[in-house]
């Protein structure tokens, strides 16, 4: 099944909006103007009324009759679709405090439940919340992608099916999840910090997090994280897969061991950004075993003078896998596959020169290596580095191995 939000016309998720469409009798003497939702495609700018034009005009023909000549009004969307109250509450979460949007529930597909009204409401938040949490020793914050994530108080989940991150970078759950999750006493406070930080609806929930929850096809239901998570994932499929085969160990310490303690940039905030490219660095490349691979490498064929640059220095560890990967797995585009890995290095050099004059020139270098344009933000950058290091894992990785 073609799941509702998904555009027509290119195949691209569509956003929802309120738009004005006025209703007149022809002669412009009369008439009518309600804000309905539209499907709006971003990608190719088609848009499509999510509710269907027979309604409109049945009740246009129908309003006419009753509106005297010169009247003109603005007209509520309930009057056309019953449903839709836009003043409507859920009175059994009052107590909760939240503001909320009713009509996301209405016309977000696949929220409306019957016989569970109003559960599936989503409530936004601020994405700053999370910097609290992110902070603090005793908690973590945990993203399984770019668009879903929980809040972890020592190690165990605080919030129950954790949250959507939409594609306007706002936090939301579902009112009846937060109902639920707050219910306990401990949980008061905060309730407080959500609703300081709860903000109006931006009618957007896509995410891995939304399509998961309610799936139209077994893709949705079932999906790979696109964040590190799947990057970490990835990394130590490829650690030991490379142990069974060759008996050596690529990596200084375990990765699952480091990213316990990663922190993933949360807004849009330079310093954490960069800090998570040092992360990732250490992890990924700083914590490479470089003389396991100047054994094996050795065992390949290559002589000492293979292992030294032009000036006879040692070769670095990115050199190093770069050669394993064509001498020993066998790629022959291997300094290609393992370009990311120096992105990420030279992003990484970055870290401590964010002031320095050459900067810019160097950061768009990064941001042109990896398809980017050089006004992308910060964030952008980050996701597209992720994204390029997990294709980089997936093809040195057997393809039965990865899942």
């Amino acid at each position: 099944m073609v799941h509702p939000l998904k555009c027509k016309k290119c195949g691209d998720y569509r956003f929802i909006e309120f738009a004005g469409v006025n209703f007149n009798d022809g002669d412009n003497k009369k008439g009518f103007g309600i804000k309905i939702p539209f499907y709006l495609c971003k990608n190719c700018g088609d848009r499509e009324s999510i509710l269907p034009g027979d309604n409109f005009m049945k009740f246009r023909d129908e309003m006419m009759g009753d509106i005297k000549e010169g009247e003109f009004f603005d007209m509520p969307l309930k009057y056309v679709f019953s449903k839709l109250d836009a003043e409507k509450r859920f009175k059994r979460y009052d107590h909760l405090g939240f503001q909320y949007d009713p009509l996301d529930y209405y016309i977000i597909p696949g929220l409306y439940r019957p016989e569970d009204d109003g559960y599936l409401t989503p409530v936004f938040f601020d994405k700053d919340l999370l910097i609290y949490y992110n902070g603090h020793p005793d908690y973590a914050v945990k993203f399984t992608s770019f668009s879903s994530c929980n809040i972890y108080f020592k190690g165990e989940p605080l919030f129950s099916w954790g949250f959507g991150i939409n594609r306007n970078g706002k936090l939301f759950k579902w009112l009846g999840d937060l109902d639920e999750d707050f219910r306990d006493e401990d949980m008061k406070p905060h309730l407080k910090r959500f609703q300081a930080s709860n903000v109006p609806s931006d009618h957007e929930v896509f995410s891995k997090f939304y399509l998961s929850q309610n799936p139209y096809s077994p893709d949705d239901a079932f999906q790979n994280s696109d964040n590190e998570t799947r990057l970490f994932y990835l990394k130590n499929q490829f650690n030991s897969e490379i142990r069974d085969k060759f008996g050596i160990d690529l990596t200084k310490v375990d990765v699952s061991k480091l990213s316990e303690y990663y922190k993933p940039p949360i807004m849009e905030e330079r310093e954490q950004v960069f800090s998570a490219f040092l992360s990732l660095n250490k992890y990924l490349v700083e914590n490479i075993q470089d003389q396991s691979l100047r054994e094996i490498l050795k065992k390949s064929g290559l002589t000492d003078e293979g292992l030294v640059n032009k000036e006879g220095r040692k070769l670095g560890s990115l050199k190093l896998l770069s050669l394993f990967i064509e001498r020993v797995l066998l790629k022959s585009d291997a300094d290609t596959l393992i370009a990311p890995l120096f992105v990420l290095n030279d992003l990484r050099q970055l870290h401590g020169h964010l002031s320095d004059s050459s900067f810019v020139k160097r950061y768009n270098s990064c941001k042109q290596r990896l398809g980017l344009q050089e006004s992308a933000t910060d964030l952008e950058v980050f996701k597209a580095l992720v994204k390029k290091l997990i294709e980089f894992y997936e093809s040195i990785i057997d393809k039965k191995d990865v899942n």
